[in-house]
C-alpha cells in the first residue's frame, strides 16, 4: 500500500515537473556568414523600430502589446551581450553593424495516432484497427530572430534564432528572464574571429 502511494506521488511530481522543464527549453540555431571577419572592434546600432512582430492565428492578436512587453527585454539583453563582446553603440548612419529582431508567433500542433509507426500491412496498407488519436497538443509557439547586418558589406552576417512554446500562464517576469537567458545562450555562438 505504501509503495503504491509513493509511486503515485512520484508520478504526480513528474507530471508537474515535465511541463515546467519543457516550457524552459528553447531551440537555438545560428547562421553565420563564413566570409565575414568577426574580429572587432565593431560599433552597432538598432534599426528604427528595433524589431517587428508577425502573428499568425493566435489567441491574442495584438502585436503592439507583445512589442511593449518584450522589446525592452530583447534590446537590453542584446545590448548586454554585444557589450560583453566589445561592440560599442554608435549612430545608425555610422555604425558597422545594424541590429534588428523579428518575433514570429503562431500555433504549434502535434498529434499522434495509434498505429502510425507500424509497418503497412498487406492489401491496401491499412492497419487492422482504426487510427485513434492518442496524443494531441496545441500551443502558441514563438520564434525570436536576431539579425546583425554589416552596413559595409550590405548583408546579414549573423542570424540567431530562438524557438519555444509560449506559456501564457507564466508571469511577465518569468518570461522575460527566460528570454534574457536564451539570448545569452544564443550569443555564445557569435564568433569573435
Amino acid at each position: 500500500m505504501m509503495r503504491s502511494v509513493r509511486l503515485l506521488v512520484a508520478l504526480g511530481m513528474v507530471a508537474i515537473a515535465t511541463p515546467l522543464v519543457m516550457a524552459a527549453k528553447a531551440k537555438i540555431s545560428v547562421n553565420i556568414n563564413e566570409k565575414f571577419s568577426f574580429a572587432g572592434p565593431f560599433t552597432y546600432a538598432w534599426t528604427a523600430p528595433t524589431g517587428e512582430i508577425k502573428m499568425l492565428q493566435v489567441a491574442e492578436n495584438n502585436p503592439d502589446r507583445w512589442r511593449l512587453m518584450w522589446d525592452p527585454t530583447i534590446v537590453s539583453s542584446v545590448n548586454r551581450e554585444l557589450a560583453a563582446r566589445k561592440y560599442t553603440p554608435a549612430p545608425l548612419e555610422t555604425a558597422d553593424i545594424k541590429a534588428t529582431y523579428y518575433i514570429l508567433i503562431g500555433p504549434d500542433v502535434a498529434s499522434q495516432k495509434m498505429g502510425q509507426f507500424m509497418a503497412p500491412t498487406m492489401e491496401w496498407g491499412l492497419p487492422p484497427f482504426q487510427g485513434v488519436a492518442t496524443s494531441y497538443s496545441i500551443a502558441e509557439r514563438g520564434s525570436l530572430v536576431i539579425d546583425l547586418y554589416s552596413q559595409s558589406r550590405k548583408l546579414v552576417v549573423w542570424r540567431g534564432m530562438i524557438q519555444a512554446n509560449i506559456n501564457l500562464e507564466r508571469s511577465d517576469a518569468q518570461r522575460n528572464a527566460s528570454i534574457s537567458d536564451a539570448i545569452g545562450d544564443l550569443f555564445k555562438k557569435l564568433p569573435t574571429k
